[in-house]
Order: structure tokens, then sequence, then C-alpha cells
């Protein structure tokens, strides 16, 4: 019976190496076809390298959509090879290669539900099924189950293919370099969740695109590491520092030939854009809590690597105020916008959603669906940590995100809350609930006119106390016409503003409200720092401090 059974297996083992062997012809069969039959258009030769990238010259490009349509012989061709190897799949089910294959070409075909399929129902190792199911599934814009996918992929792995898929050396900007190639494997995975958790497009979002985008790249070049492309150059690691740093390419051209130098097709690959740089500098990783907006703002306008979401071809900067209030040993933050300012946003159905974070592990958020007709307020609770706050609006039926990301250091207990901007409306305000309809939707304030505050003071005792406070209103620097201006007289030099007076106050619920209103006139546009401090009791003064821009509108 033994003798019976090997003679069977020998007789199978030539048939399951033909239909691999099989396979991989059809592969390469593909990409010769395709070489050959893809559009013209004229490439960037001649044209000085952005970058060198071991034998590839790089072009940043103008971030348009410059992608030429796939002609029907390629598609009808594509669709042959994906039978031969639908068929192949059913003669070798648990052959990775072939599952591979099968995910990528279904992918580049638009076919993502069948992708998905194929990666969910592969029988090969399980971590490399986990990867392809992570893969088939950030195509699909499934990101918080590509996340889960990738996820368990990680666990599953050998340690030694762990250790490399944790390793984003490519990406990390140089003032973090050096840091990092002292780390051990474990500390890079430990600096890496926090990396991507600080790169993430939307934090109010299940899932992290930016890192199934990267792992999804990182599954590609395992793939067509044994496999042939349309430019059917030889695998290395140039070619798999390309794919990390600037994501798959989606299609390709070929120079225009000439009956004068007949030669083999010069293949130009173009990767999807428009591409954003979503990673922070080195101060924003290393205090989040002190983060400024700017630490998400490339200095760079050609950075070393980017990321193009289907979901979106703008990302803008988001006016907002944001401001913490203590409640007990929670604080609330307020965060105030007015997209409908912007005729290109506004007036649009959208999602608007406030995050707080204070770390890779930890996420509040209040999100609404909302329509962008005026000035709104979103408010979240969470403990009084320093922490991190985003502000993100994105389109329900367009491909923009408009959000806003930086530090967050919430009052202390016994401290004075951040100072609230308000507008200039005679309604009654009592609290931090009846003022917030009224929140500025930014920073901004018309010249000439008034500036009402709002903030609280929090532990005085529950009988009141006598309460010393002080206010400035100081420049911090002023635009060119307003100085022109003040140079020949047309305006007076009035610089800041100086206030100081005694009150009792009572707290109501362990706080006491305070709304004041700040004359302005006669200070030029510009900068200007507002500040608050209170002495309670004769005690140290505590201080809130805001910037303010004066505009004219």
């Amino acid at each position: 019976m033994i003798s019976v059974l090997l003679g069977l297996a020998l007789l199978q083992q030539p048939d399951s190496e033909s239909t691999l062997r099989s396979a991989r012809r059809a592969e390469a069969s593909f990409e010769a076809f395709r070489r050959y039959h893809l559009p013209e258009a004229s490439d960037f030769s001649g044209q000085p390298c952005d970058l060198n990238i071991g034998r590839f010259c790089f072009w940043y490009g103008d971030q348009t959509n410059d992608s030429v349509p796939e002609p029907a012989a390629i598609h009808d061709a594509r669709a042959r090879l994906l039978a031969r190897l639908g068929d192949a799949a059913g003669l070798l089910p648990g052959d990775e290669w072939i599952a591979g294959q099968r995910v990528r070409y279904l992918i580049e075909e638009g076919r993502r539900a069948d992708a998905v399929a194929v990666g969910t129902e592969c029988r090969g190792t399980a971590w490399w099924c986990a990867a392809l199911a992570g893969l088939a599934l950030h195509a699909a814009g499934d990101f918080a189950r590509a996340d889960s996918a990738f996820t368990a992929a990680l666990r599953a792995m050998p340690d030694e293919e762990r250790c490399r898929w944790h390793d984003v050396s490519v990406l990390v900007p140089r003032d973090l370099r050096t840091r990092y190639d002292r780390m051990s494997c474990d500390e890079r995975a430990e600096f890496e969740a926090r990396w991507w958790w600080l790169a993430a497009p939307l934090l109010s979002r299940p899932g992290n695109d930016r890192r199934t985008e990267h792992f999804a790249r990182l599954t590609l070049a395992r793939i067509e590491r044994d496999s042939h492309t349309p430019r059917d150059d030889p695998w290395g690691d140039d070619v798999r520092e390309l794919l990390l740093r600037f994501g798959p390419e989606v299609s390709w051209t070929r120079r225009p030939s000439s009956v004068l130098a007949p030669s083999d097709p010069v293949i130009t690959g173009h990767e999807r854009v428009p591409a954003f740089h979503f990673v922070p500098t080195a101060h924003a990783f290393d205090d989040p809590g002190g983060a400024t907006a700017e630490d998400w703002t490339p200095a760079d306008p050609r950075p070393n690597e980017w990321y193009a979401p289907t979901y979106a071809d703008r990302f803008v900067r988001l006016e907002a105020q944001i401001a913490a209030f203590r409640r007990g040993d929670s604080c609330t933050v307020v965060a105030a916008f007015d997209v409908s300012r912007d005729a290109a946003l506004g007036h649009q159905a959208a999602r608007a959603a406030l995050v707080l974070a204070r770390d890779e592990r930890s996420r509040v958020v209040t999100a609404r669906e909302t329509h962008l007709d005026g000035p709104e307020v979103l408010t979240a609770t969470a403990g009084c940590e320093r922490q991190l706050v985003g502000l993100e609006i994105a389109a329900t039926d367009a491909r923009w995100v408009a959000r806003t990301r930086r530090g967050l250091e919430p009052p202390a207990r016994g401290d004075v809350s951040d100072l609230l901007l308000l507008d200039a409306t005679d309604a009654l305000a009592l609290d931090l609930a009846s003022v917030l309809p009224h929140a500025l939707p930014s920073e901004q304030v018309p010249v000439g006119g008034h500036l009402r505050l709002f903030w609280e003071v929090s532990g005085l005792a529950p009988a009141g106390e006598p309460v010393t406070t002080s206010l400035s209103v100081r420049a911090q620097s002023r635009a060119w016409l307003g100085r022109a201006a003040e140079s020949v007289g047309l305006v007076t030099r009035r610089r800041a503003v100086e206030l100081q007076w005694d009150e009792v106050l009572q707290p109501e619920g362990g706080v006491a409200p305070r709304v004041l209103d700040v004359d302005l006139s006669g200070l030029p546009a510009g900068r200007y720092r507002v500040t608050v401090a209170v002495s309670i009791g004769g005690g140290v003064p505590v201080t809130a401090s805001r910037e303010i821009e004066l505009v004219r509108r």
C-alpha cells in the first residue's frame, strides 16, 4: 500500500511542477505583451533627475493625473492571464506564488472584491495569506479590516521576517535616522507604532490607511520580486526602495519608437497622484502634546516619501479655534470652525470629527454629519493629559479633506482655562454651554473692532475668594501695510492694551466663568498675543494666552 501511494505521489509531482511552470510562463508572456502594447507618451528623458535611486531616475512631476488609458488589448490579455491563474489555483490551491499573482492582477484589473475573496480563501502559509488579504482589503478601501489582517500577519510571521516588516528606515527623515539606526528590532516596532499613528491621514476613522498602505507595499514587493513587471527590470533593492517610498506604479507608457533607432521599448512608470506627505517632524514625534500645525506641513516640496489616498485628491489646512476647559479630572475640548467661507469646500455634505489622543493606543472621537453652511462647534471630553488634538472634515460626495492637528496642554487644577474668542453679539453668556454658539471659527479678529473673551477660573474656595486679574494684548508682528501707515502718520501708534482689576469670584460647579470685551481700536493689522493672568488670594499668578491676528475685512 505504501509503495502504491508513493507511486501516485511521484506521478502527481511532475503535474504540479508543470502547472506552476505554465502559470509562470503565462505571467511572463502577459508582461511581454503589455510592454509592447503600452500607449506611447514622451517621458522625462533629457531632464535632470529629481532623485537617483540605484539604477533609476525619479521625477516628482506636476502632481496631476497624467496616466494614459490602458489599451483594450492589454485588458483582454490580463483577463486571459487571470483565467489561467485561476485554473492553476484550482490544481494547486496552496501555492503562494499563484495566490499572490492572482491578488496582484485582480487589483490591477479593478476586481477588488474578487481579490479580497482570493486573499481570504488562501491556503498557503498563514502569515502570507493574512498579508494578501490585507493587500486586497486595503485596495478595496476597507482600511479597518486591512489593519486587522496585517496585524494578524505580523503576529504569525517568523521573528526575522517580522523585524524586516517593522523596518521603516527608508522613510525616516534625517533628524531621526541616527537614533533609529541604533534601535533593536523590538524598539523599532515601538517606534513604528508611534510613527504610523502620527502619520495617519485621518485619526477619526477606524484603521490607519497610511500604515496599511506601507504593509500593502511590502506585500506587493514580495509578490513582484519573483515575477515580471511592465518595465521587466531585474529585482533589486532600488526597485524595493522606490516602491516603499512612493508606492506602486498604476500606469505605464513607452517612449515613442523611432525607425532610425529601433530598440526595446523604454518604459516609464507612473504612481498615483496627487500624493501627500503625512509624516510629521521629529519635534512632533518626540512630543505630540507640544506639536504645532506646522509639524505636519512639509518644508520641502519634494518629500522623501508620499502616499496618494484613493478617497481624496485634496488635503486642505483647516483654520479653527481650539480651547480646553477643566471639568474635575477631565477636560472638555472645544473646536470651532467655518468651512463655508471657502467657496470650493462650503455648502457640501461632510463628516466633521474632533479627535483627542494621548498616544497611539487611546482615542476619543466626537463626530457628526453636517452640511458646512456656517460656523460650527464640536466638543470632546477626555483626561487632562498633554495630548494630540485633531479636527477633520471629510466631504461626503467630493474628494477632499480639511484638517488641522496639533498638541494640546490642558489647564491644570487651580488654573485658568484656555481663552475662547467670541463674536461681538449681545447674547447673555453665563457659562461655557451658552457661549459655544458664539465661538469664533478662527483666531482672526477684524481691525478696529472689539475682542470678546471667555475663560474660566478653577481652584477657588466654595465660599469665594478675592481674585486679581490682568489682561494684555501685545503685538507679535505687524503687516507691512500697517507699519507703512504708521510711518506716515495715517494710524495711531497704539501697540498694546493693558488692563487690571480686582473682584471676588465664587465658583459654580467648580469654576467661575468670565466674559470680557476688549477695545482693539487703534491697533494695526498683525499678530498679537493676548494674555490673562489670574492671582487667587494674592498667590502666584497663573496665566493663559492665545495668539490672534487682526485682519482687514
